[in-house]
């Protein structure tokens, strides 16, 4: 048996009787959703009765940088957190970091049997930023689509005007020279065309001098996340992410998100 909860669902029809969908207040958008809800046991059947919160329940993310935000439906509500198996509770005023990882468990200040508990990994992914690539297909393809977070997005080489060739690389900027041990490439998941088989990778400290490739190396033909790590980690900056040849042979390289891990 189970049971099936839904926080909204999308209503049918429009204003009118004719074309168009739901009324933007009538429509269950894919955005953090605050729901509360209490079961409770009836009869000796092993039946249940199912009715909402009367307090609003805490909501707690995770930001792509690691920060952990709570929020709250009450105005004006104090909220307290706790870390891992911390036995007295802090105040919540603002995002905390949390790249390392572990759990935290929040509770209103006036009502602390109504808690809310998270656990989060530890992130070694670090923030980056696209500054150069060799090709892409303008408006549909930019290279900057490989960090933005969706997996949705792609970078793709350009195909429009002209049909770039190999090899084809990115340029990723970490902000500060960091301690990079390895990085992540998720093929684009639509289809195969564009995704990598062979590839290098470039380091650099100024964004000038690359040197020598630090490694190279051949992904699996699928479209699933690559995690690669270096022998040993190298301070850098800068880096290079060069494709050699595409796994079906043809010039296009492709990519749906790319991530620097860093201690």
């Amino acid at each position: 048996n189970y049971l099936t909860i839904d926080a909204m669902v999308t209503g049918l029809g429009g204003n009118s009787c004719g074309q168009g969908g739901p009324l933007p207040h009538d429509c269950a958008f894919g955005v953090p959703t605050r729901m509360g809800f209490i079961i409770r046991p009836v009869g000796a059947k092993g039946g249940v009765e199912v009715s909402t919160a009367s307090q609003k329940p805490l909501l707690m993310m995770q930001q792509k940088n690691g920060d952990v935000t709570i929020e709250s439906g009450i105005e004006g509500a104090t909220i307290m957190y706790k870390v891992g198996k911390e036995k007295k509770a802090k105040e919540y005023t603002g995002p905390i970091a949390f790249r390392d990882g572990g759990t935290i468990t929040a509770f209103y200040k006036e009502n602390p049997e109504l808690q809310v508990t998270m656990t989060y990994a530890k992130i070694e992914k670090i923030n980056t930023e696209v500054v150069f690539t060799s090709s892409e297909e303008a408006g549909e393809g930019n290279a900057s689509h490989l960090t933005d977070g969706d997996i949705n997005s792609i970078w793709h080489t350009m195909y429009s005007v002209t049909v770039a060739k190999y090899p084809h690389w990115v340029d990723f900027d970490a902000g500060d020279v960091k301690n990079i041990k390895g990085f992540i490439y998720l093929p684009r998941q639509d289809g195969p065309n564009g995704n990598i088989k062979d590839y290098e990778i470039l380091v650099s400290t100024d964004g000038k001098n690359w040197g020598e490739p630090i490694m190279k190396g051949t992904f699996e033909n699928n479209q699933k996340e690559k995690k690669v790590m270096l022998k040993a980690p190298v301070k850098a900056r800068y880096f290079r992410f060069r494709a050699l040849s595409s796994q079906n042979g043809q010039d296009f390289a492709s990519g749906a998100e790319f991530s620097i891990i860093a201690e």
